[in-house]
């Protein structure tokens, strides 16, 4: 009888907890969009490309769109799925001219290349910067506008194409044990 009773009023005590739970209102916080370095970066980009709207934090699909049908397009978005790039530099008619990354590391991941790839693919050229040694006006201009770094159109397709295919390994570890 006594267990049946503190059962009973655990069972209650947890039923009650979580009714009231469900009726508290989800509150937010503010968050900062830019870092320190990230917020450096930014005005000394203002400052270098005056010509240009910077923006931070854009969405990778805002800006490019897989092209094609069915599951080669849903493999293309799956790359970009809830990405953002640190930054996009617009021209004054707000055409892309690049997308610029500041980075925490030398080489860049996969993940980063196959995203690099599908802006390639789209005639988007992606600049990569060390947040350790933030680069000077001057080399933020120059990275911008030098025409010389971008690759052609159909040589950018071709390497994105490459990079997006989906390679199978030899073997897996596939097994799903449900206990």
């Amino acid at each position: 009888m006594e267990a049946v009773l503190f059962v009973a009023i655990v069972f209650g005590g947890l039923a009650g907890w979580w009714a009231m739970a469900r009726l508290k209102p989800v509150r937010y916080r503010r968050k900062a969009v830019l870092t320190g370095d990230e917020r450096e970066f930014y005005f000394r980009m203002l400052t270098a490309l005056p010509e240009c709207h910077v923006c931070p934090q854009v969405a990778a699909s805002a800006l490019i769109d897989p092209a094609g049908m069915g599951k080669l397009r849903q493999r293309a978005g799956s790359v970009l799925g809830g990405k953002r790039v640190g930054f996009a530099v617009f021209d004054e008619d707000m055409e892309l001219l690049a997308v610029v990354e500041l980075t925490h590391r030398s080489r860049p991941t996969r993940a980063e290349r196959a995203r690099e790839a599908c802006f390639a693919s789209a005639g988007i050229r992606t600049v990569r910067f060390l947040a350790k040694r933030l680069p000077s006006e001057n080399k933020i201009r120059t990275s911008i506008f030098n025409r010389r770094l971008a690759k052609s159109s159909l040589q950018a397709r071709l390497e994105a194409e490459k990079e997006l295919e989906f390679r199978k390994a030899p073997w897996r570890n596939t097994v799903n044990a449900h206990i």
